[in-house]
Formats: structure tokens, C-alpha cells, sequence
């Protein structure tokens, strides 16, 4: 009989049968399954794939319809049909006629792993403004600053780095943290901290040591899209948590942790992913007697808590944290830019020997140049400078984008006033979906990331992030007129009587 390397995902939200079915096309689309070849009965491809024989039965009625498959009373099931990616051009004698399919091969964790929309898809075409999340003021980068700092690195400390592959980090950037951290009002040294490949690497570290398939994750509602990947990849099940203007609502978190197991909680205290509140001292204090109380560690992502524009700075929530179960991290990649892929985490010992530990099995250490660059950019204060520098540079891009917004949006259109970050997160007015205003927008030239980026699928409807970092305030004005027109145009009206 025909074997077919086919494994179920009975975690995916989309039925077993058309997970067969997109298999069985993917097969016949390369050749694998030539035309006219004749498959298994439904009741012996059930069994030897341990389906149910509806389940086949179902996958083979939809490829019928589609016309790739014809069944014959006595004869059985046979290819047959146009392909799925319509016909190709003759291949010459030296090119293999059949391509590999791998999609029936994917692990379970690989076939969870998705693109939100509008993140990447669209690199090539015009681009007159991209207001999405992540990028910095590239015209206001210390490029003085940082060619020294690697000149020094490579001038200097080459030598003595050269043979450097312990996954904490260099001790010179790990101590340098250590007394950055202190304006965050976090006492530690250098051997609470580690230093990982940004803040992404550092979620998904905690996710591979603390997560198991089929364990629930709390994350606060918008959220930042990529811890959301993380957690899906490991297979866990995401609780996602309501935020409003104090921060995660702990009220419903509290109702979370009664009913359910929680593995982690994740938060972004200081600035919230995507919308930019500060969590109230009142809600941090409750979020951490929660966990304490149900013993739950919290995954602090303090990622823009250098950048910020009104009062004085709050202090992390690893400062109240006396358990020892606050897992901090942070990232350079804000406050410089994001091709730099350089970031650190303080947390507890054993937690972080386990990371430390996965890490070795990805890729060993982070750049050991671009970490002794940092420790002399750090050491020579360097980074103080360009932070103090730049902060005014926002402010200026993030008063621009608020008068914008008031001036252009249409009616209706509500957004936040975030006191630190890159972004400010747009609700659209009723009848105008971000999703479907994204086309439109991105043959204009305009780039930004709807609701669905931070809600999951179909969750983000009217809302949208809008990042003010790359563009200068004439820019932003420019572009968001242009954004407020697209959505006027999509906005219904109102119907005549008759």
C-alpha cells in the first residue's frame, strides 16, 4: 500500500481532515503523486495513519470536489486533474522531475510557527512611510559613538576575546549591566545576568525551560506579537489578559490563576506592548502576591523603559521582587538598533544555568565584538549620552504623531498617549477594519501593523500600532493625512431612508 508520511496536529485549530487533505494536494502538486496513481481505500489509509476512517473519507470528498481526485464504484480512488499550482514548463533532462514535499514532515512545534500579517510580507514595491514597531531613529544613531567602541573592541580586546564562547556573556558586559541596571533600581552582578541575542531570544529561552505542550501562559491583551510566537511554537496554551489604562488587569488574572494552571506570565510593565501605559504601582504589587500566592514566575520584558517622556522613571518590577521570581529582561536593540541582536537577563540561578544551558544548543554565545563594543560604549558612558539625545528626538516625533492623528483620523478614531516606547496604538472607528485597510494602505506606500499582530487572528479588528521612531515629524505628518484619507474612504455610510 501507498505510504504516506502524514502526522495529524490535533492542537491546530483547523481540522484533521483538511490537514490530510492540504497534504494529499501538496503530493499531487509535486509529482509525488503522479496523475492517474491510485490511492488506499479510506478504511486502510485510516488505519495506518490511526484516523478515523470520516477523517480520510472527508480529506478525499474535498480533493474530489476540487477535481485532483475521481472515485470509481469497484475501482477505487484515483489522481486525477489539473495540479494545485497549475501546469509547469517541461523540465530538461538534467532537472529532477519530482520535487520534495516537506510539508507532511514539519514537527508539531515547526507547523504552529506562522508570519503575522504586514510584519515582513511586502519588502519589495514602494515604501514612503513605514510606521511599524521596532525601528529606531536611524538618523539619530551615535555612529561616532559606536565606531570608536568597536574600533576599541577590535583594537584593544581582541586578543582576549577572541577565544570567548561561555554562554552568560563576556564579564565585561555582564558587570557593565549590572551598574547600567542600577538606574532601573535592580541590584545585582555580574554573575545574576546573561547576555542573549536580544529580548527575543531571551522569551524564547524561558519558554523552552519552563514550557511544556498543553501548559497555559498568561499574556497581557494587545501583546507583543513575538512572545505570542514563542509561546504558540512551544505549544502552550496563550490565556491572554485584558490591559487597560493601569496596566494588566490583575482582577482577571486572579480569576485565571483560580481556575487554571499557569506556567508563566508575561508583561511589559513599564511600557506595554503595543500600547504604551505604565502599570500602577497598586496593580504591580498585586500582580506579584498573585504570583507569589499561586506560585507563578512573571516574565518582565522592560524593553523601552530607558525611553521615556513624562515623569521621572518607574522602577522595575524586579525591585520588588524578593522571591526571586521575576524574571527581568532588557535589550539594547531599543535604545541603539535592532540589527545589533544584543540583550541580557537577570534572573534566578538554577533558571538561568537551564537557559543558559538551551542557549548552548543554539548558537553557543552572542558576538563576542559587538558585546566588548557595548561594555567600552557603556563603561565610557556612551550610551547615556545618546539616550539623553535621543529622548528629545522622540518626544518630538511622539507630539508629532499625536497632532497628526488629531488633525487627519477621521472621526471616531480614539488612540493612547504613551509616556515612554516607540508606538502609539490607533482604534479605528466602527466599520473599519485594520485588516482590510492593509492592502490598500501598502500599495500606497504605507506600512504599518494591524490589531490581528497583537490580538491573534481575527481578534484586532479596529486597532493598530503605529511606531513614530524612523520618521521625521514633517514625515509622520505626511504619512498618517495619508492613512486618515485610506480610512475615510473604507468608512461606510450611512444609508438615505425611503
Amino acid at each position: 500500500m501507498l505510504e504516506l508520511a502524514f502526522t495529524p496536529d490535533r492542537g491546530h485549530g483547523e481540522p484533521v481532515y483538511r490537514q490530510l487533505r492540504d497534504y494529499l494536494r501538496d503530493l499531487v502538486a509535486a509529482e509525488r503523486l503522479p496523475l492517474g496513481t491510485k490511492l488506499p481505500a479510506t478504511r486502510a489509509l485510516a488505519l495506518a495513519l490511526g484516523l478515523s476512517r470520516n477523517t480520510v473519507a472527508q480529506a478525499y470528498d474535498e480533493l474530489i470536489a476540487d477535481g485532483l481526485l475521481a472515485a470509481h464504484v469497484g475501482q477505487g480512488t484515483f489522481v486525477t486533474g489539473p495540479r494545485q499550482d497549475g501546469a509547469r514548463p517541461r523540465p530538461q533532462r538534467d532537472e529532477p522531475q519530482r520535487r520534495f514535499v516537506w510539508s507532511g514532515l514539519f514537527a508539531l512545534r515547526a507547523r504552529a510557527l506562522t508570519l503575522p500579517p504586514g510584519l515582513i510580507a511586502g519588502r519589495s514595491g514602494r515604501k514612503r512611510f513605514d510606521f511599524r514597531g521596532g525601528q529606531v531613529a536611524r538618523d539619530a544613531l551615535p555612529a561616532g559613538e559606536i565606531r570608536r567602541a568597536f574600533a576599541h573592541a577590535l583594537a584593544s580586546d581582541l586578543g582576549a576575546i577572541a577565544g570567548a564562547r561561555d554562554p552568560y556573556g563576556l564579564e565585561a558586559l555582564r558587570g557593565a549591566v549590572a551598574r547600567y541596571l542600577v538606574s532601573r533600581g535592580i541590584a545585582c552582578d555580574a554573575d545574576d545576568v546573561a547576555i542573549v541575542d536580544g529580548a527575543q531570544q531571551a522569551i524564547d529561552l524561558v519558554t523552552r525551560v519552563l514550557v511544556d505542550p498543553g501548559d497555559s501562559v498568561v499574556l497581557e491583551q494587545p501583546g507583543y506579537f513575538g512572545a505570542r510566537v514563542a509561546f504558540t511554537a512551544a505549544q502552550a496554551n496563550v490565556i491572554a489578559v485584558d490591559v487597560d489604562d493601569e496596566g494588566l488587569r490583575t482582577a482577571d488574572l486572579a480569576r485565571v490563576l483560580r481556575t487554571r494552571r499557569v506556567k508563566l506570565v508575561y508583561a511589559t510593565p513599564a511600557v506595554q506592548s503595543p500600547t504604551g501605559v505604565v502599570m500602577s504601582a497598586a496593580r504591580r504589587r498585586e500582580l506579584l502576591a498573585l504570583a507569589d500566592e499561586h506560585q507563578v514566575p512573571i516574565l518582565e520584558d522592560d524593553y523601552g523603559s530607558e525611553l521615556r517622556y513624562e515623569a521621572p522613571p518607574i522602577a522595575a518590577l524586579k525591585t520588588l521582587d524578593r522571591a526571586g521570581q521575576v524574571v527581568y529582561v532588557g535589550t539594547f536593540s531599543k535604545v541603539l538598533f535592532p540589527g545589533l541582536r544584543v540583550g541580557y537577563v537577570v534572573a534566578a540561578p538554577p533558571l538561568l544555568e537551564k537557559m543558559m544551558l538551551a542557549r548552548w544548543n543554539a548558537n553557543v554565545t552572542t558576538n563576542v565584538v559587538a558585546q566588548a563594543a557595548l561594555a567600552h560604549l557603556l563603561a565610557t558612558g556612551g550610551l547615556g549620552r545618546h539616550l539623553r539625545r535621543v529622548r528629545t528626538v522622540y518626544g518630538a516625533r511622539l507630539a508629532a504623531m499625536l497632532a497628526a492623528l488629531a488633525a487627519a483620523m477621521p472621526a471616531g478614531t480614539e488612540w493612547t498617549r504613551p509616556r515612554g516606547g516607540h508606538s502609539v496604538w490607533v482604534t479605528l472607528p466602527p466599520g473599519i477594519d485594520s485588516g482590510a485597510l492593509l492592502h490598500p494602505a501598502w500599495e500606497a506606500g504605507l506600512r504599518y501593523l494591524p490589531g490581528d499582530v497583537f490580538c491573534g487572528p481575527g481578534r484586532g479588528g479596529r486597532h493598530l500600532e503605529l511606531s513614530f521612531a524612523n520618521h521625521t515629524p514633517a514625515e509622520i505628518r505626511a504619512g498618517v493625512r495619508l492613512l486618515g484619507a485610506l480610512a475615510g474612504k473604507q468608512r461606510p455610510r450611512s444609508r438615505r431612508r425611503t
